[in-house]
């Protein structure tokens, strides 16, 4: 046994290559250890650029790839962020852990970064250093993580109880057997499987940012460049799309009597952490990381408005058009909202309400945001393209819809990811267009699923993200012109890059506030797209409906 002041833990955050702004996770696992005294170190992969992050044919840099698929403005990654982008990981981890010879090692992972982590355990399996595997990806694939001759334990759902009991076994010598939210392998490879504990109460923690370089604050927003920190006030979100898995994790705790997954924080623990905030970093901006922000009752949202008088931080939002009230959105813009991004996803209303389960009319998004758009609040919309099922004529439902929106100033486009826990990825196991074996990589890599005509391809999908944007700004008179930059050849690469130019100087600007010029509409063009057309078959949608997964 070791005195807590002598007892080493690693805490270890496989990442895609520069995916900025530090993790939640990593500030309450911070949080948590620190408060036991135990001698912390930190080993993130955010700044590597090498195969080993990557780990498939296809070389992915988060946040340079957004700016090639023009959801986003250039920015310099050295010069603005003041990043040194490194290689080498593997090796460097390797160092990490000899050097700092840790008594156990915490990880936090994502689907995307999972073989990041296998790849990390691997090249130190002979220390034989306990660890625990926790995250998204081990909460939605337990069975798939603790397969691995690399992973010796794993943590299901929420870590904030299970990972001291499990550091303090292991401080103490103790069996890791039977510690509630972990499922545990024995030598003889038995699998001990503990059921999770009830939820925890969000408003007790307040994360931990110190282990981060100060560059990880820094991110692109507008096209300015701010010092950011990640804000947690709701865990979880209300809503049923089959293209998220927090569904299922809502699902899940209600089955299990753990308690209710959807939590909001005070206005005044909220109003706290702020404050801390304020005095540790002096953040010049606070991003809101919350799957839904205004999915609250309007009294609420008002209610935090008051409170944030007292910083008025530019703040940035994820939430959903039909939450945005018209006597909220004035206070809101009072109170510095900076921004906020919308999930649309599909155009094709049919699709969206039938397959995606957004009950939302295409006659109501176009109203709603006209009103965003009064209110003086910049704002993207995202879009997915490559989903089950999905053919070209959905795709361009998709960007006649983006084409009626008024007032967004960027276009944020994904290809489908069949996560883990997802209605979706079971729709496309199920109907054989995806191994299921497969973990995903990351939403704008190369898209997974292998859909018989006339459904799209991938080589289909690659070519239709690539352009997503030019199609909803140019008048159809250009479209020919632009269906030809699909294609990944010298000529389709060429005009791309003709049009990308004119796009970026004439709609994404400089700055989210630049005044943009918008090209003149031809005869044809439509910019009202209030009703979509019902484009499958009732055969079609029996195959694309997934199972309610009692959601």
């Amino acid at each position: 046994m070791k005195d807590k002041k002598d007892f080493r833990v690693l805490i270890v955050y496989p990442n895609l290559p520069l995916m900025l702004v530090p993790g939640i996770a990593i500030g309450i696992l911070t949080r948590l250890f620190k408060d036991q005294g135990y001698v912390l170190d930190f080993f993130e992969t955010t700044h590597y650029d090498t195969e080993e992050t990557n780990l498939s044919e296809v070389k992915i840099n988060y946040s340079e790839n957004r700016v090639k698929l023009l959801n986003a403005r250039k920015f310099s990654i050295t010069d603005d962020l003041g990043i040194r982008i490194k290689s080498n990981m593997l090796d460097d981890f390797q160092k990490k852990v000899i050097d700092f010879q840790p008594d156990f090692m915490a990880f936090s992972v994502v689907e995307d970064t999972f073989h990041q982590a296998i790849s990390m355990l691997s090249i130190i399996a002979d220390l034989n250093i306990k660890h625990l595997i926790g995250g998204v990806f081990p909460t939605m694939a337990p069975d798939v993580c603790i397969s691995h001759k690399q992973i010796q334990m794993i943590g299901l759902g929420e870590g904030e109880d299970s990972i001291i009991k499990v550091s303090e076994a292991v401080r103490k010598n103790m069996s890791l057997e039977g510690i509630p939210g972990t499922w545990f392998k024995k030598e003889n490879g038995e699998i001990i499987k503990t059921e999770q504990p009830p939820l925890t109460n969000i408003n007790n923690v307040i994360p931990d940012f110190s282990l981060f370089d100060e560059s990880r604050f820094m991110r692109p927003m507008g096209g300015r460049i701010f010092k950011m920190m990640p804000v947690e006030s709701y865990r979880g979100c209300p809503y049923a799309c089959t293209y998220c898995n927090s569904p299922a994790q809502r699902a899940f705790t209600k089955k299990n009597e753990l308690g209710t997954f959807l939590r909001r924080k005070t206005i005044q623990n909220l109003r706290d952490e702020l404050a801390h905030y304020v005095n540790s970093h002096d953040p010049e901006f606070i991003l809101f990381v919350d799957d839904s922000f205004l999915a609250r009752p309007i009294q609420e949202t008002l209610e935090f408005c008051d409170m944030y008088e007292e910083f008025k931080i530019p703040f940035w939002i994820n939430t959903r058009s039909e939450n945005c009230k018209s006597e909220i959105l004035p206070r809101l813009k009072d109170v510095n909202c900076y921004r906020m991004a919308f999930g649309i996803e599909s155009g094709n209303e049919q699709y969206r309400r039938k397959i995606l389960r957004r009950n939302v009319s295409n006659a109501d998004l176009i109203r709603n945001f006209k009103l965003i758009a009064d209110s003086g609040i910049s704002f993207s919309i995202n879009l997915i393209i490559g989903m089950p099922g999905e053919t070209r004529e959905l795709v361009m439902d998709t960007v006649e819809l983006a084409r009626s929106l008024k007032g967004f100033d960027t276009i944020t486009s994904f290809i489908f990811t069949p996560y883990h826990g997802t209605v979706l990825r079971e729709v496309s196991v199920q109907n054989g267009w995806l191994d299921p074996n497969i973990i995903t990589m990351h939403n704008t890599s190369r898209s997974l699923l292998k859909m018989p005509s006339p459904y799209l391809n991938a080589d289909e999908i690659d070519g239709l993200l690539s352009v997503l944007p030019l199609y909803v700004y140019f008048p159809k008179n250009e479209w020919k012109n632009i269906r030809r930059a699909e294609k990944n050849d010298d000529e389709g690469i060429r005009l791309r890059e003709y049009y990308s130019e004119i796009y970026a100087k004439n709609f994404l600007k400089e700055y989210q506030d630049s005044e943009k010029i918008f090209l003149p509409d031809v005869p044809g063009d439509l910019r009202d797209y209030s009703i979509s057309p019902d484009r499958i078959i009732p055969e079609q949608l029996e195959q694309l409906i997934g199972p309610a997964a009692g959601i």
